[in-house]
């Protein structure tokens, strides 16, 4: 493991400055319409490009934190593409599609989009996850022939399934409990109220498929460069998950965020929080993706 100290790039996005071209695009995944933005750098390319996963419920815009983070890696000179996952964002799919499956096949068709279309160099991909997107990135990466060299977590999602259904249940196992057998019922979903307020139906395949999924279990079969990057005022990821990603693959490197909440300073007025974030990955993907 190597920890990053806090202050290494603070000023690393203040030196780097260069237009891009934002393209929002509809990326099909069989009948599945996925809203998408692509941010391509200034130049001929081809550019080293990073898909970006959006938590729970959040959107690829993550209230206006993944746009700025995507600017970020622009500016260094990477390409993007960040999508809307079923019933976030702009989608017009119904929330309860939006599982754990769907979400990666989400995703591996918008890297499929973007190699068809984009100037992406496919030998030099990264991915980078928040939240539950963490999750996602950290389950392609056990993958068998997955193609990138780089993954970036911000606060993953990676503790095992029922860890964290509990955690959605408010720690209550009765809550759990009742949650699964009205997702189970021929309602077909629990209506479910987010700690954000946010109103959400959850399908019985949303809890079955995290119920089974365990993140770390095969971690060691990724081969790229690994960065963490979390908050000390994080109550949602707690240190202990971070630390778990860490045990689970000690080649990763680690930024701890000082005065950062699960938001990150997407949802914030905290432009300290903000550049760090922005900074860390923008060198991060940079020298893993030369």
């Amino acid at each position: 493991m190597t920890t990053v100290a806090a202050t290494s790039f603070a000023l690393l996005a203040a030196t780097m400055a260069q237009a891009e071209t934002v393209s929002e695009v509809t990326v099909m995944n069989g009948a599945r319409a996925v809203p998408a933005t692509v941010v391509v750098p200034d130049g001929d390319g081809p550019f080293p490009a990073v898909v970006m996963n959006h938590g729970h419920g959040g959107g690829r815009q993550e209230g206006g934190g993944f746009g700025r983070l995507a600017k970020a890696l622009a500016d260094a000179g990477i390409l993007t593409i960040r999508m809307d996952f079923p019933g976030s964002g702009d989608s017009k799919e119904p929330f309860t599609d939006g599982y754990l499956s769907n979400m990666i096949s989400d995703s591996n068709a918008s890297l499929a989009y973007l190699l068809q279309n984009f100037p992406a160099d496919p030998a030099r991909l990264g991915i980078l996850g928040y939240s539950m997107g963490g999750r996602i990135a950290l389950t392609v990466g056990e993958t068998d022939g997955n193609p990138y060299k780089a993954m970036g977590l911000l606060a993953p999602s990676a503790n095992p399934g029922k860890d964290l259904l509990l955690f959605f249940a408010g720690g209550s196992e009765a809550e759990y409990e009742r949650l699964y057998a009205e997702a189970s019922s021929d309602k077909g979903y629990a209506d479910y109220t987010t700690m954000f307020g946010q109103q959400q139906k959850l399908s019985k395949q949303w809890f079955d498929e995290l119920l089974a999924s365990k993140p770390l279990e095969s971690i060691s079969a990724y081969k790229g460069a690994m960065l963490v990057v979390h908050g000390d005022k994080d109550v949602v990821i707690k240190p202990a998950e971070n630390e778990a990603v860490i045990a689970a693959y000690p080649a990763a490197s680690i930024v701890l965020v000082p005065e950062a909440d699960h938001g990150y300073g997407f949802y914030s007025d905290q432009p300290e929080v903000s550049a760090l974030v922005e900074s860390s990955f923008a060198k991060f993907f940079s020298e893993a993706l030369k």
